[in-house]
């Protein structure tokens, strides 16, 4: 079973299946490996039911992983990383990570558009409009999945939690000490 929950499972294997399924149909067209992380310089929001997940894997980590990131955290926003992505590029808590990143750099489609990592399909194999369309993740439909689960788990798929306050405030709960600066 999926380490986010029940609720997750079956999204997490077929996300994982498309993902071996296009590695598998282009091997040389893609570039990410562990500590890749360019599609991690950003900051995120999830839907509630992920972010208790996260939450839970935060609260689960070793005390001095957990003190890496509250010094992550304390830094501030100016760092455009994920605030979940350690120094060496890898996520701290990777199996629950959220659906969205279970997703980058593989040929996506949205606002009925093809996208890809600037990394991917860009050698001499073929293009990103060359790519079969069974390897083209629909992200609007996976984005209504999400949705779905999170409100089957009681919450509100539109009310979103940003990664970073949240995060914040599950090391707070923690340890209560002073965070640094104040998100907002």
């Amino acid at each position: 079973m999926s380490p986010r929950g029940a609720g997750y499972a079956a999204l997490d294997e077929k996300l994982a299946a498309f993902d071996a399924r296009v590695r598998a149909r282009y091997p040389a067209s893609l570039q990410c490996s562990k500590g890749c992380a360019m599609c991690c310089h950003q900051h995120l929001s999830v839907v509630g039911a992920e972010f208790l997940c996260i939450a839970q894997a935060v609260r689960g980590l070793p005390v001095e992983a957990r003190a890496a990131l509250r010094e992550r955290v304390e830094a501030g926003r100016d760092d455009p990383r994920c605030v979940l992505l350690d120094d060496a590029g890898l996520c701290r808590v990777y199996e629950a990570r959220p659906t969205i990143c279970r997703s980058h750099g593989l040929p996506v489609r949205v606002d009925g558009a093809r996208d890809v990592c600037p990394l991917n399909f860009a050698g001499d194999g073929p293009g990103l409009d060359e790519v079969a369309e069974d390897c083209v993740l629909d992200l609007e439909h996976v984005d209504s999945v999400v949705g779905l689960v999170d409100r089957l788990a009681g919450g509100d798929p539109l009310a979103r939690v940003d990664l970073f306050d949240g995060v914040a405030a599950v090391l707070a709960e923690l340890d209560p000490g002073p965070i640094g600066e104040e998100s907002g």
